[in-house]
């Protein structure tokens, strides 16, 4: 389906975040703005979701099903493996020190960092920054980024556009939850479902 392949997540992600934050069902330039996606990817997207059976999305842009969505898009998102890289740094001394920092905009924290600041039970051993290609230079220079193989703070490339998550420190829901899938830890599971259930 478009709305799945590696070119409609940054859509259908974006489409998520709206409803799920907002309420609002964007219009399709809106979604195109969000995302960074061309016009034509948000008329896929749009349209296979339309084509669906049941459909997930209404004429006035509704989401029908946000639950299985949101976890068809998990599935997708964690099966691109997205491309991140590892760093330390001469101002942080740890995870914590970034929940502090002046991020630029649409730069997110991720991962088990994102959910000990949502008050999960675990006290994070790494950072996980979610980046917009425009604001990555910016995070390496504030917290004088070095690249190191297995660094604690990683870098993950964010594919849609800083004004999505501008407000945010913290990833959203979908990718928190994909954020602690793509860990791979039991443990990280465990705390994945006591703060989103199962499902959704």
């Amino acid at each position: 389906m478009a709305a799945l392949t590696r070119a409609g997540l940054p859509v259908t992600f974006a489409l998520l975040v709206t409803h799920g934050e907002t309420k609002r069902n964007p219009t399709q330039r809106e979604l195109m703005h969000l995302s960074g996606a061309s016009l034509g990817t948000v008329n896929r997207v749009i349209r296979a979701l339309r084509e669906q059976r049941p459909p997930m999305i209404e004429v006035d842009g509704t989401l029908r099903l946000p639950g299985e969505l949101e976890d068809a898009w998990i599935r997708a998102y964690a099966s691109t493996r997205p491309a991140e890289e590892s760093y330390t740094s001469s101002v942080w001394n740890s995870p914590q020190d970034l929940l502090d920092a002046p991020l630029p905009r649409g730069a997110v924290l991720g991962s088990e960092l994102a959910a000990e600041e949502g008050g999960a039970p675990i006290r994070a051993g790494s950072a996980l920054v979610h980046v917009p290609d425009e604001v990555r230079s910016d995070v390496i220079r504030l917290g004088r980024l070095r690249p190191q193989d297995g660094g604690w703070i990683r870098l993950r490339t964010a594919p849609w556009s800083v004004d999505l998550l501008a407000d945010r420190r913290t990833a959203p829901r979908p990718l928190l939850r994909a954020d602690l899938l793509l860990e791979d830890d039991p443990r990280l599971a465990e705390i994945a479902s006591g703060l989103f259930g199962d499902s959704r």
